[in-house]
């Protein structure tokens, strides 16, 4: 089950050095739209083609008969399956990172809070946990934000 971020209001970054009022940006601006995404029982190298095609740092791995999100595949996690056989493991067992949502209204700051938590790198955007993803937000998407 995804955990989800909830759009809080004057909310303050843990451990990020980013300031100023334009943390306040809603995360629809500043997200990637779209996701890449892929069924749980691809094949590592259909992950790594799709990694590759779309020149991506994260696919998202979703179930193969309703499509909801069972988590992210990222390219750091691929690093441990190197030298294994990549056409025998499915994406299913490739999954790294668990999904963290986060609402499109919620603030930069929400989204610079939640990447601060160990292990989230990805949020997924949508409206609700089980709604449409509209778009990722990394943390290349806040460092954008950063006037400098």
């Amino acid at each position: 089950m995804p955990t989800t971020r909830l759009h809080t209001h004057g909310g303050t970054s843990r451990g990020g050095h980013l300031g100023g009022d334009h943390l306040d940006t809603a995360v629809r601006d500043v997200m990637t739209p779209g996701v890449v995404t892929i069924a749980e029982d691809a094949s590592l190298v259909q992950v790594l083609r799709a990694v590759r095609a779309h020149d991506v740092h994260a696919v998202l791995v979703v179930g193969k008969q309703h499509a909801r999100p069972l988590g992210w595949i990222t390219t750091e996690g691929l690093l441990g399956f190197i030298g294994d056989d990549a056409a025998l493991m499915s994406a299913r067992d490739a999954v790294t990172e668990q999904v963290t949502t986060i609402d499109p209204l919620a603030s930069a700051r929400d989204a610079l809070a939640a990447l601060s938590d160990p292990g989230t790198t990805h949020l997924l955007v949508c409206r609700h946990s089980d709604g449409a993803a509209e778009g990722v937000v990394s943390a290349i998407n806040l460092i954008t934000l950063e006037r400098g």
